[in-house]
């Protein structure tokens, strides 16, 4: 059969490859679906119940020398297509992918296939891909197709419960379900009964188990032999995971001539698509599956178990989400002052010392009923427990869970060497605290949980755009060398951010645990630079001018903040980079990169930042952020309306919460001022204005300003006209914006509100003269049709900020116009004879030459001077008139 474009997916056809190529048939209408082999129990039999509703045809029936363009859907893997493997790579013919099976950090593209036609998604199921493209051009789904869709999804997310699951999935699946998918079919072919035949397969296995531990993962693996095919061997190794509850399994049957392997993961530190690597396999890293021939079963465990510990991932260990430093109280300490401790820490306990030594821990809920019972001068010793387990930095974080779930304590503390039961631990041999919430953190971090994958990608992109810019290159250089000498050395803030982001962003920010100055002046001594140090506050300001004008880098000590009142300046202390993050503002600006030689370019992101910028989300960190720091609402803002992402339910509702208790009010003037300068800098600042009026921030910032969309059309007329008349360079855009807010605002108010936020004077008077005069303007404008000299006497002597304010403002046609021929044309108008040109034909110093210069400007105003000569023809002229009268002359005197 001729056909020239066809459709196909991996043999033993799964749902996911069967209904990603139904999706890819509405995308390339042209196409026919061809099944490369045999499709899976339950897939053949829904399609033999549709057949006559899919177009579909048998892959005998192809001519492969026919065949232009071939579209494969759900692998990348030409050995896993059958006969059609013998198209890749031929020059005549077009090959596109569709697949969603990330090996390793990021899969590499396969060679047959040309960049632009290689789509490779992180969905956990290639549908939700596939839909996406299919919904967004607005193309019809039938109930069945979405039924099939909604198969495919439940199949390969495990209806959802996978960790490879993405927020996309479960939207896909809600698309399925509006359309029309048929939950009765979706229970029926999702869930088919064992057979006979897998019942005695599965048992033959259940019977083989093999427990293979590596690392901190237990695997089972298992095989068998079988006479006669045995279909399903995907189902029978689900089946044994939901018996066994294991982490991982590895499956190999000998069936015929050849042993299937099919591997399944729980865990993200085993790979199983990597694992079955060595005997050909594919998939991805918690579903694979693999045909081998011409090797015996026990050859086959051999490969697969002993790749196993090379494709482990390092699992998380305790020096990874440990905090630090440790802080201790006295064994004498008053509970009443150890619970004001932690209650500054925000501690949920603390380590007590005594004499130099580890005593024991003390609860926070155990102080608070001590102070309840009027206990508040008692030392700690009499409610504290003694005898603390320590666990060591390599402790893994799968048995720190496990210790937690065995005990009730809630904290460990970490020791860099292991201490026997009943040893002394000094105190300065505590490294860490490791508490439940840390471990608890682990299970439920987003970026690392959800795609783990996808995190190390990120950390690879990093690494290439840190040494991407010559300037940047040596700087990092530079910093991995001098790193040796400090505990940690990370880039922080909004660089962090914008580089995840792929924005230019030259303001360079490093955290250190450790002596930040002393780590500023030998990056200065290594690159040729200058330092500017604050003792105060330990941090210090580089200036490198040789690598790049004007590049700084600001080295900050890391730090914890605390806030004695509400929007007060914090009170801030020597930390880990962890707590350093965690006194941020936003999620998406409390990650960090390692700069330190070992790791470097590794994402630190202990706050679901990343999985924010990835959802476009703005995120506080604890729900007394806006109110130890008013100030990051209008932060908020400005993320929002740079960034284009948006504060989630919660952070707003913090947000107008931290107004309606009239926090920003109490905030210093000198902090609100530069906020709002910040704020109206943007270039674009429409939404802005609206914003702040919805969260209600407006009174707080003065209750006479106009936050409104009719203030936001006002600034964009403004801008506009900025930018027509090539008036960017005389303005600052914010003392424009702030005019247009206060633009109903009186002379008194305004000028009391500009000194109170205390802005340069200069700054001051230009806000209020741009307001008083481009009302008079306006009005004056809109009073009568003014001459060409009237025009430019009225507009003249105007600020630039108040000259387009007033254009902006001009509602009547008549007045606009006016404008513009100032700005275009008037504001051009110069005379080329000058006073010294005058006194140099007789006048003397005088008003007269002043008025003689005038009547030259209004003639060039009104155009009855057209050029130069005719100039200095009207100009002798009115010297001999004002000499005739007698007036500016020397004679006679």
């Amino acid at each position: 059969m001729n056909i020239p474009e066809i459709i196909t997916t991996h043999a033993n056809t799964d749902f996911d490859g069967f209904a990603a190529s139904i999706a890819a048939a509405r995308l390339y209408p042209e196409a026919k679906i061809c099944f490369p082999g045999s499709l899976n129990r339950n897939v053949r039999e829904f399609y033999n119940l549709h057949a006559d509703e899919i177009d579909a045809v048998e892959s005998s029936m192809v001519d492969l020398d026919a065949v232009r363009r071939l579209i494969i859907v759900d692998t990348a893997h030409c050995n896993r297509i059958g006969e059609f493997e013998r198209l890749c790579g031929r020059e005549d013919v077009e090959a596109i992918v569709f697949d969603h099976h990330r090996l390793g950090a990021a899969s590499e593209r396969p060679g047959f296939v040309s960049p632009e036609n290689y789509v490779l998604s992180g969905d956990g199921s290639l549908v939700t891909t596939m839909l996406k493209i299919i919904h967004d051009r607005q193309m019809e789904i039938s109930p069945l197709e979405a039924t099939i869709f909604a198969l495919g999804i439940h199949e390969d997310t495990g209806s959802l419960t996978f960790p490879t699951t993405t927020t996309r999935d479960a939207e896909a699946l809600a698309i399925c379900m509006r359309l029309g998918a048929s939950q009765s079919f979706i229970g029926k072919y999702l869930h088919n009964p064992v057979s006979e035949e897998q019942m005695g397969l599965m048992l033959q296995l259940v019977d083989n188990l093999e427990p293979v531990t590596v690392g901190d993962v237990d695997v089972f693996y298992a095989s068998a032999s079988s006479p006669v095919y045995v279909e399903g061997l995907s189902v029978v190794a689900h089946k044994i995971m939901d018996i066994t509850d294991c982490q991982a399994l590895i499956v190999a049957v000998e069936m015929e001539d050849r042993t299937f392997v099919v591997g399944r993961s729980k865990s993200r530190l085993l790979d199983v698509a990597k694992a079955l690597r060595p005997v050909g396999g594919g998939g991805h890293s918690q579903a694979s599956s693999a045909i081998v021939r011409g090797k015996s079963l026990d050859e086959t465990r051999d490969l697969i178990v002993g790749s196993l510990p090379a494709v482990m991932e390092e699992p998380l260990r305790a020096r990874d989400i440990m905090s630090r430093p440790v802080h201790f109280v006295d064994i004498e300490m008053p509970i009443g002052e150890a619970l004001a401790f932690c209650q500054r820490y925000g501690h949920s306990g603390v380590s007590v010392s005594e004499d130099g030594m580890l005593a024991g821990i003390v609860a926070r809920k155990d102080l608070d009923k001590a102070v309840a019972h009027k206990l508040r001068h008692a030392p700690v010793k009499g409610i504290m427990s003694r005898g603390v387990r320590t666990v060591t930095e390599d402790t893994t974080v799968h048995e720190l869970r496990r210790l937690m779930a065995a005990s009730d304590t809630g904290r460990f503390p970490v020791t860099s060497r292991r201490y026997g039961a009943g040893e002394p631990v000094p105190v300065d041999g505590v490294s860490g605290i490791v508490t439940r919430t840390d471990v608890l953190r682990t299970l439920h971090e987003v970026s690392r949980e959800e795609s783990f994958d996808g995190l190390r990608a990120v950390e690879l992109d990093l690494r290439d755009r840190l040494v991407y810019k010559k300037e940047l290159a040596e700087l990092m250089e530079a910093v991995q060398r001098l790193s040796t000498g400090f505990r940690g050395v990370y880039l922080v803030g909004g660089f962090v951010r914008d580089l995840i982001l792929g924005e230019a962003n030259y303001d360079v920010d490093i955290a250190v645990e450790g002596d930040g100055i002393e780590f500023a002046r030998q990056l200065a001594g290594e690159l040729g630079g200058r330092v500017r140090a604050h003792r105060k506050f330990n941090t210090a300001v580089v200036i490198l001018d040789a690598l790049k004008p004007g590049l700084r880098v600001d080295v900050a000590t890391t730090r914890t903040e605390f806030y004695d009142y509400p929007a007060a300046l914090p009170t801030v202390e020597h930390s880990s980079i962890k707590r350093d993050l965690y006194r941020r503002d936003f999620t998406i600006n409390a990650m960090a990169v390692s700069l330190s030689a070992h790791d470097f370019g590794r994402l630190l992101d202990f706050f679901g930042g990343l999985a924010d910028i990835d959802n476009r989300v703005i995120r506080v960190l604890h729900n007394l952020s806006f109110i130890e720091d008013p100030t990051r609402i209008f932060r908020a803002v400005r993320y929002e309306n740079r960034l284009g992402f948006r504060m989630n339910a919660h952070t707003r509702e913090l947000a107008r919460g931290c107004v309606e208790m009239n926090l920003v009010g109490d905030l210093s003037s000198a902090r609100l001022r530069d906020e709002l300068i910040w704020l109206f800098s943007e270039p674009e600042v429409g939404y802005t204005i609206t914003r702040i009026a919805e969260l209600g921030l407006a009174p707080s910032i003065h209750p006479e300003l106009a936050f409104d969309g009719r203030t936001a059309a006002i600034v964009e007329r403004a801008d506009a006209a900025a930018r027509r008349f090539h008036l960017l360079d005389d303005i600052r855009p914010w003392r424009l914006r702030l005019a247009c807010l206060a633009r109903g605002m009186e002379a008194g108010p305004l000028d009391l509100w500009t000194g109170k936020l205390k802005l340069r004077r200069t700054d001051a008077d230009n806000i209020l003269s741009s307001v008083v005069l481009s009302r008079k303007v306006v009005d004056h404008l809109d009073a009568r049709r003014q001459t060409r000299p009237e025009i430019y006497e009225l507009l003249s002597r105007l600020p630039a900020e108040a000259l387009i304010l007033t254009y902006a403002l001009a509602e009547r046609e008549e007045a606009r116009a006016a404008i513009e021929l100032y700005l275009d044309e008037l504001r051009q108008t110069e005379v080329t004879v000058s006073g010294a040109d005058l006194i140099e034909m007789g006048m003397r110093e005088s008003p007269a030459v002043g008025r003689i210069l005038m009547r030259l400007k209004r003639g060039r105003l009104e155009g009855a001077i057209t050029g130069d000569e005719e100039e200095r023809e009207l100009a002798r002229e009115l010297v001999d008139e004002e000499l005739a009268a007698g007036a500016g002359s020397g004679r006679g005197e």
